[in-house]
């Protein structure tokens, strides 16, 4: 019985739907109703046409008239009120339908709602002070119409204002509006039906306005079912009082017709519903992660969507919040990747808690996002660290998190990133949680952008060059090397040093360009100068871990080594200590292969990372280039000395050149001569010059050209 109850509650549409479901039906009717009047005022203009044709050429009615206007009216002015309304509520429904909210759809709501309001008062009035008999339909129903007309007008008028001021539609004056429209459509097929019913004509009027009612605009069944029931109830009681009774053969189809149409509505109703559950079941799985129970990103952009469109005032003083559990894949390695998931499900858990009613989700892995209005945020984001190092148990995971306020018109995903950003900036300082982006932050970001969206032209046109920074024999100073070192000479920023655009290309991963672009630029540089005899010496060029990744090195290195004919002794290769640290086996096949072909393999910045010895046991180099901080506190820390000394009779031993880079006075040079380091560079013998600069102190002898340069 049960079952049987709710299945004709579900079916007659008494159950209770979801919101996104009423918000469905609400703007599939919304959008029927520009279908709707659009051909009502099709059929309308066509029917003003008409009576003004016959209005014109029937002589009596033409020429007993001396004002023509008057008996124009008289002919097309129900046709031309009932045109206003097809007009206003066209206007409105395409509005709402394209969430248009400006001066322009105020205006033209307010001059179509008050033409409606005036107009129809008017003639209300009109015929109900002079030609009112309340026996007959017929003029009743037309101060009804005329009325509905009015009222149509009035709630047309405070929807235009209320979206005006809130920037949202209004559900009930929406389906006031829709409601009237239908009324006076419905109460103009009752009179003209009463009219042709008399008359002995077809009923298509009266029954093409309920079908367009019924089938275009549906409400929950058991309204359709009133108001199809009283309609026809109605018309049926009425036709029994005329003179020319309905057969009974157009009885049976009357009821048939009845029957189908209000089964033809309860149909398209439940289409509509389970077609809005679909959809809010694929929206659901869309914005939710299922794995840890908590929505993804794309929630908060679909909810800041939806507040935009309809509630802009829950958008105030809002911030975006970015979460980052910082070493949080320790847990996956020492514990495994269940404890792991486990972790993420209890801190996801806790952040939903803590910002209970706000917007929260996850971004990815190990990274969420939420945004809340709560001034208070700063208690729960320091709770929130408390539980991060409990769930921990002893391993290092911290929570950092970066914050950024809501800007109106800025698109979710960049102030997300904003947010990223300002957390990034802050993800090794054990001392600090909390980040906000700022002014500075904001200006960076630009210049990041700029740099991004500007890479391919800088390139093209020659922003961007090398400069070389002598390297010199440790025992003479002579110039044995130069390093190639990219430059960006902009024209709206100006000089732009590495540590503006590499970090940002190698995030971005488009490292790769630029590092080509250097290879065929010192190519082309040791070709001119070889064509003019000039002296060249051998030019190391530094290759990020990404250029292993997402170019093929040496097919690069060949391409334009055989494009400008260099001989490989003059082509170097520099590659930083931390790009050896994962996938050492791949880089070393590739590093391997980049020997063989011919060319001298560097190790730059060793000592940097915590990893060097065993890259020196994993990989086989031709010098090793020691990194500048060990020179830091070369005068007041003995132990740096020591530690120089022993990596530079390691390299010995291993069969691997030393080269010291930093070096800045004539104490570390002479020292490094004296522990057998074979090459030095810094800015004591020289600072990175452009390639013309450099050229010329060769030639000034500024620079002196050792006799043997390998």
């Amino acid at each position: 019985m049960n079952k049987t109850g709710d299945l004709f509650k579900n079916l007659l549409g008494f159950k209770h739907n979801s919101k996104y479901v009423k918000s469905y039906l609400n703007d599939a009717n919304i959008k029927s109703s520009i279908y709707m009047s659009f051909i009502v005022l099709v059929i309308e203009t066509w029917m003003i046409l008409r009576r003004f044709y016959l209005a014109k050429y029937i002589p009596n009615n033409w020429d007993s008239y001396s004002n023509k206007f008057e008996l124009i009216f008289k002919y097309t002015g129900q046709y031309a009120l009932f045109s206003v309304c097809a007009i206003t509520v066209f206007l409105f429904s395409l509005f709402i339908a394209n969430k248009k909210n400006n001066r322009g759809t105020l205006i033209a709501n307010l001059i179509t709602g008050s033409i409606c309001v005036l107009w129809g008062s008017f003639i209300a009035f009109e015929i109900l002070f002079k030609n009112i008999t309340y026996g007959n339909f017929y003029y009743v129903a037309t101060i009804m119409i005329y009325a509905t007309v009015s009222l149509l007008g009035i709630f047309v008028i405070s929807h235009a204002i209320y979206q005006w001021k809130t920037n949202k539609k209004n559900i009930v004056l929406s389906n006031a509006i829709i409601i009237c429209f239908s009324l006076i459509c419905l109460l103009f097929g009752l009179a003209v039906g009463y009219q042709d019913f008399n008359k002995g004509y077809m009923i298509t009027c009266f029954l093409t306005m309920i079908l367009f009612v019924a089938c275009l605009l549906i409400w929950k069944p058991y309204i359709s079912i009133i108001i199809l029931t009283s309609i026809f109830v109605l018309f049926y009681l009425m036709q029994r009082n005329f003179d020319v009774s309905m057969l009974n053969a157009n009885e049976v189809n009357y009821i048939t017709f009845f029957i189908s149409l209000t089964m033809v509505t309860i149909s398209i109703y439940q289409q509509r519903v389970t077609e809005a559950k679909k959809d809010e079941q694929l929206i659901h799985d869309a914005i939710y992660d299922h794995s840890i129970e908590i929505h993804n990103v794309r929630y908060i952009i679909e909810k800041i969507k939806e507040d935009r469109a309809n509630d802009l005032a829950k958008l105030q003083n809002k911030i975006y919040l970015f979460f980052n559990l910082v070493n949080f894949k320790t847990i996956n390695v020492q514990r495994s990747f269940d404890e792991g998931d486990k972790f993420l499900d209890l801190f996801a858990k806790k952040l939903i808690q803590e910002f209970n009613g706000d917007y929260v989700a996850r971004q990815s892995d190990d990274k969420f996002v939420v945004l809340t209005g709560d001034n208070t945020f700063m208690n729960k984001i320091n709770e929130l660290s408390d539980y991060v190092k409990e769930l921990a148990d002893g391993l290092f995971i911290l929570l950092k998190v970066g914050g950024y306020k809501l800007q109106i018109n800025e698109t979710p995903y960049r102030a997300i990133g904003k947010a990223k950003i300002a957390c990034g900036l802050i993800s090794l300082k054990h001392d600090t949680i909390y980040n906000e982006y700022d002014d500075e932050m904001n200006e960076k970001f630009i210049k990041q952008q700029y740099i991004i969206n500007h890479l391919d032209e800088a390139l093209e046109k020659g922003w961007v060059r090398a400069y070389f920074q002598p390297v010199v024999w440790s025992d003479t100073h002579d110039l044995c090397g130069a390093e190639a070192l990219a430059r960006w000479i902009d024209p709206i920023y100006g000089f732009l040093s590495p540590a503006d655009f590499i970090p940002v290309l190698e995030d971005t991963r488009l490292i790769h360009k630029l590092d080509k672009y250097i290879i065929e630029y010192v190519c082309k540089y040791l070709r001119q100068e070889i064509d003019e005899g000039k002296p060249v010496v051998p030019i190391s060029i530094n290759f990020s871990r990404l250029d292993f990744e997402l170019m093929n090195v040496l097919d690069s290195l060949n391409e334009y080594q055989q494009k400008y004919n260099i001989d490989k002794k003059y082509i170097h290769v520099e590659i930083t200590e931390s790009a050896l640290s994962d996938n050492v086996d791949n880089l070393n096949i590739q590093i391997n292969d980049i020997k063989n072909a011919g060319y001298a393999i560097w190790l730059d910045d060793f000592g940097s990372g915590y990893s060097s010895l065993n890259v020196l046991k994993d990989f086989m180099f031709d010098v090793v280039k020691i990194d500048m901080k060990f020179l830091s506190n070369f005068e007041k820390n003995e132990r740096t000395k020591d530690i120089l000394d022993c990596i530079i009779q390691l390299a010995t031993r291993l069969g691997m050149k030393t080269l010291t880079e930093g070096v800045e006075t004539k104490e570390e040079a002479d020292f490094l001569q004296a522990i057998g380091c074979g090459r030095l560079q810094g800015y004591l013998f020289g600072k990175p010059y452009k390639d013309e600069d450099f050229q010329q102190k060769i030639l000034d002898k500024e620079l002196k050209l050792s006799d043997h340069i390998l």
